[in-house]
C-alpha cells in the first residue's frame, strides 16, 4: 500500500487548541465594561486659589504648621523629662517647677522663656529646641 500525501486546505485542518475568543470585545467582571477610549485630548483645567474668608491673621496651613511645631516641642520636653528623670533627680525637680509655672501651648515662647530662667535651663532649652 501506498501512502498518499493530500494536502487539505487551512479551513479543514483539524485545530489541536480551542478557539480562543477575542479579549478585546469582552469586558472583564472585576474590571467591568471596558470604556471607549478618548480620542481628543484632555481640556485644560484653570484654577484659581481658592479664598476661604474667617481665618484672620494666618493659612490653615500656617496654623497647621505652628501646631505642629509646638506638639513637636511637647513631645521634646516629655522626652527629656524621663531623661531627667532618671539621670538627674534634681534637674527634673527644677524642670517640673517651671513646666508648673509655664504653658506650653507656645512651642517658641516656652523655650524662650526656659533659655532665659538659668544657665541649666538655658542649656536644656537648646537640647529640647533641637531635639
Amino acid at each position: 500500500m501506498e501512502a498518499s500525501a493530500t494536502m487539505l486546505p487551512l479551513s479543514q485542518v483539524p485545530r489541536f487548541f480551542p478557539h480562543k475568543p477575542n479579549r478585546s470585545k469582552l469586558a472583564c467582571p472585576p474590571c467591568g465594561p471596558s470604556k471607549p477610549r478618548r480620542t481628543s485630548l484632555p481640556s485644560r483645567l484653570h484654577c484659581q486659589k481658592m479664598y476661604v474668608p474667617g481665618f484672620g491673621e494666618a493659612s490653615p496651613e500656617a496654623k497647621a504648621a505652628n501646631n505642629l511645631h509646638s506638639f513637636f516641642t511637647y513631645i521634646a520636653v516629655r522626652i527629656v523629662t524621663a531623661q531627667l528623670e532618671s539621670y538627674n533627680p534634681e534637674a527634673y525637680e527644677e524642670m517640673m517647677e517651671f513646666l508648673s509655672r509655664n504653658s506650653l501651648n507656645d512651642g517658641d515662647q516656652f523655650c524662650a522663656n526656659l533659655m532665659r530662667e538659668s544657665s541649666r535651663h538655658n542649656a536644656l532649652g537648646m537640647f529640647i529646641s533641637f531635639h
